[in-house]
């Protein structure tokens, strides 16, 4: 009973090929006509995912995260995960990772890191991504609001990690 998720998967994949000869439906062309729109729209957002990685890779390289770590008493990782959060998940929950690694789950650093991962989004990569597939042009507002939340996520964060935790 290990790989319990495995039988989670089979079971699943087996549940929607019995709808689909419930309903009379030709699984096969359905799996392949939905695989090619998908392949269509991952190459229409393939510019913007390119350019917020170029983006990221560009801040990492100038130096400017560096300079402002050395001028704080916060952790570097929390800092660095507050920058990519809005950007990159799986950046941002590799360094709430290293954090909880280096200081443990239930330190103020680990919780706070946590509090963070939880209460903002990516909101650049959302957006992008979505913003483009729906051809949705007024979204000045959107990032706005939406950095908005990130910010204040990463403000009260940081608020918790230095005086009340």
């Amino acid at each position: 009973m290990e790989n319990v998720s495995y039988y989670i998967i089979s079971i699943f994949i087996l549940i929607i090929l019995l709808f689909g000869v419930f309903k009379k439906t030709n699984n096969y062309e359905a799996f392949v006509n939905g695989a090619l729109e998908q392949m269509k729209e991952g190459i229409n957002i393939f510019p913007f995912l390119l350019g917020m990685l170029v983006a990221v890779n560009t801040l990492r390289a100038s130096g400017m995260l560096t300079d402002l770590i050395r001028s704080t008493s916060i952790p570097s990782e929390f800092l660095i995960q507050g920058v990519f959060r809005p950007v990159s998940n799986q950046a941002a929950l590799s360094l709430m990772i290293d954090i909880v690694k280096t200081y443990g789950i239930d330190s103020k650093e680990g919780i706070a890191s946590g509090i963070l991962q939880g209460g903002s989004e990516t909101t650049i990569y959302v957006l992008g991504v979505y913003l483009a597939t729906t051809k949705v042009k007024k979204t000045k507002h959107l990032y706005v609001v939406g950095l908005l939340g990130n910010v204040i996520a990463f403000i009260l964060s940081i608020l918790l990690l230095l005086f009340i935790l």
